[in-house]
C-alpha cells in the first residue's frame, strides 16, 4: 500500500518538497558543528610563532583556549607560543590546570603582560609566571594574588592558610625553576602585593620588559629554554611570522554558557518546556526545547563548581510543579516549587569556595521564579475550571439543559431540544405537565430524556388552596 505522506515527492522541479522539517534542522546542526570544529593544525612552511590572547577571566573557557593553543603550537611547528595576558584573575581549579599545561608543554611558552595599561592579577599572575619566559609591556602590573571568595571578600582563617600555603609552594617552585625572585613573588600571595613592570623587571620577578611584541621576539632570540622533558630548545624568533590562534565559535559559545545566569535560565527553560509537555501532551515543541536546554544545562553545570544540594532543590521544584497539575493541590505545590527553585538556585550557584568565579544575580533568580510561578498558577487555574465546567458535548453535555414540552407529559410525552423532537419522561414525584412547560434534562437513557419541571415554573403554576380562594 502506498504511503499517503511520502518522504520524497518525485516531481521534476520539487522532489524535496515533502522532506520533513527535522531533516533540515539536523543538517543545519551538523553543518554548524563541522564549521565550529577546530581545524587540524598544518605544518607551517616558514618559521613562525603562535600567539593566543587571554583577555578575560581565568575559567574553564580560558583553560580550553590555552589548551587548544598549546596543542596547536605543538603540531604546527611553531618556534614558541606567545600568551598575551590581560586578565583580572579567576577560579583556582582552572588556574592550576592552566599552570600544569604550561609547565608540561613541549613548546616554549612566552607570557607577555600586554597591552600597556593591562594587568595580570590574581590567578593570571600565576599563568604569567608559569611560562618559560615572563615579560611585561610598559605600565602594566602583576600581582595581588591573595585568595578571596568570588565576591572579593575575605575567607576563613583556616581555609585561607591552607590555600595560601599551597599557592606559595606552587609559586616558589616555579620561580626557582626559572631562576627568578622568590621572596617578592611570594608577597603577591601573602601580602597581596602588586608590582608595575619596572619593579617586576628590576627585581627579577619576571624576566624582561618589552614595549612591543616585535621587541619581545627580538630580545628573546637565541635564548635557551629547558622544557619539562629535559630537552633544551634555542629560540629563533627574529624575522618570523606571528600566527594568531583565535577563539572559535564553539569557544565563544562555551564561554557564554559558563555565565551562571545563562546556566540558570537554561534550567528554567528546560523545566518549563518539559512541564508544559507533561501538562499538555502532544504539543512536542516545548518538550524539544526543554530537552535541548536540559542537555546544555548539564553540559555547562559540569564546568562550574556548584553545590549539588542546590540542584536537588531545583529538581524538587520541577517535581512539585508537575505534581500540582496531577493532584488536587490547588496551587499549594506550585508555591512550594517556587520557593524550592529560589533556594536551590542561590545554593547551587552562590555557595562555592574561593576562586569559584562569578555568581548568579539574585534578581534573575527572583524574576525567573516569578514567571515560573505565574505559569504554574495559570495552568492549575485552567485545569480547575475545566474540571468544574459542565461537559459541552454528548449525553453529559445535555444534562442540565432546558427543554420545552411539545405535548403534555403524563408522565411521558415529547419535548423540543435545540429544534429536535425527543421522547421524554417525567421524574417522580411529578406525574404530569402541560404542553409548553419549561423542563430541565436530568438524564439521558438511549433516545429518551428524563426531565423535571423548572423550579420557578412549578412555583408560579401551583394553584393556591381553595380555602384561600374562598376567603
Amino acid at each position: 500500500m502506498m504511503n499517503s505522506f511520502p518522504l520524497y515527492k518525485y516531481t521534476k522541479n520539487n522532489y524535496t518538497k515533502n522532506i520533513p522539517g527535522w531533516l533540515y534542522i539536523i543538517a543545519i546542526v551538523v553543518g554548524l558543528l563541522v564549521l565550529t570544529q577546530d581545524a587540524r593544525p598544518v605544518q607551517a612552511a616558514s618559521p613562525h610563532v603562535d600567539l593566543v590572547t587571554l583577555n578575560s577571566e581565568i575559567d574553564s573557557a580560558s583553560l580550553r583556549l590555552l589548551t587548544r593553543a598549546i596543542d596547536s603550537a605543538g603540531h604546527d611547528g611553531a618556534q614558541s607560543l606567545v600568551v598575551e595576558v590581560n586578565s583580572p584573575g579567576g577560579d583556582l581549579d582552572s588556574m592550576y590546570a592552566m599552570v600544569q599545561r604550561e609547565l608540561t608543554s613541549n613548546v616554549p611558552i612566552i607570557a607577555y603582560v600586554a597591552p600597556s595599561g593591562g594587568h595580570a592579577a590574581s590567578a593570571a599572575s600565576f599563568i604569567t609566571l608559569a611560562a618559560h619566559v615572563a615579560a611585561m609591556a610598559p605600565t602594566t602590573r602583576i600581582g595581588a594574588a591573595s585568595p578571596v571568595d568570588s565576591s572579593g571578600g575575605d575567607i576563613g582563617n583556616t581555609l585561607k592558610s591552607k590555600i595560601e600555603n599551597d599557592l606559595v609552594a606552587a609559586l616558589t617552585s616555579m620561580q626557582n625553576r626559572y631562576h627568578r625572585n622568590v621572596p617578592l613573588a611570594v608577597k603577591m600571595v601573602t601580602e597581596a602585593k602588586s608590582y608595575d613592570d619596572s619593579a617586576a623587571v628590576q627585581n627579577k620577578i619576571v624576566d624582561l620588559g618589552a614595549p612591543t611584541l616585535s621587541a619581545l621576539l627580538q630580545a628573546i632570540d637565541g635564548r635557551t629554554i629547558t622544557l619539562n622533558s629535559g630537552r633544551q630548545v634555542t629560540l629563533q624568533t627574529v624575522s618570523v611570522q606571528v600566527q594568531e590562534i583565535n577563539a572559535t565559535v564553539l569557544d565563544s559559545m562555551y564561554a557564554f554558557l559558563l555565565d551562571p545566569n545563562v546556566v540558570f535560565l537554561l534550567f528554567v527553560v528546560a523545566m518549563l518546556g518539559i512541564y508544559l509537555e507533561i501538562s499538555h501532551p502532544g504539543v512536542i515543541l516545548p518538550g524539544v526545547v526543554g530537552s535541548i536546554s536540559l542537555l546544555l544545562f548539564l553540559f555547562a553545570a559540569g564546568s562550574l563548581a556548584p553545590n549539588w544540594a542546590g540542584l536537588a532543590l531545583m529538581v524538587l521544584a520541577f517535581a512539585l510543579l508537575v505534581l500540582d497539575v496531577q493532584l488536587p493541590a490547588h496551587g499549594v505545590l506550585t508555591i512550594g516549587g517556587v520557593i524550592a527553585l529560589i533556594l536551590g538556585a542561590l545554593l547551587f550557584f552562590n555557595s562555592g569556595g574561593p576562586y569559584d568565579g562569578p555568581k548568579i544575580n539574585p534578581i534573575v533568580v527572583y524574576s525567573a521564579a516569578g514567571i515560573v510561578g505565574l505559569i504554574g498558577f495559570t495552568l492549575v487555574t485552567f485545569l480547575l475550571r475545566a474540571q468544574h465546567r459542565r461537559a459541552a458535548t454528548g449525553a453529559e453535555g445535555m444534562i442540565g439543559a432546558k427543554v420545552i414540552a411539545l405535548t403534555p407529559l403524563v408522565p411521558e410525552g415529547r419535548v423540543g431540544y435545540y429544534g429536535e423532537d425527543w421522547a421524554a419522561v417525567l421524574d417522580a414525584p411529578t406525574t404530569s405537565v402541560d404542553a409548553g412547560s419549561a423542563l430541565i434534562i436530568t438524564g439521558v437513557n438511549g433516545l429518551r430524556l428524563h426531565v423535571r419541571p423548572v423550579r420557578t415554573q412549578l412555583m408560579t403554576d401551583t394553584h393556591p388552596p381553595s380555602s384561600l380562594k374562598e376567603g
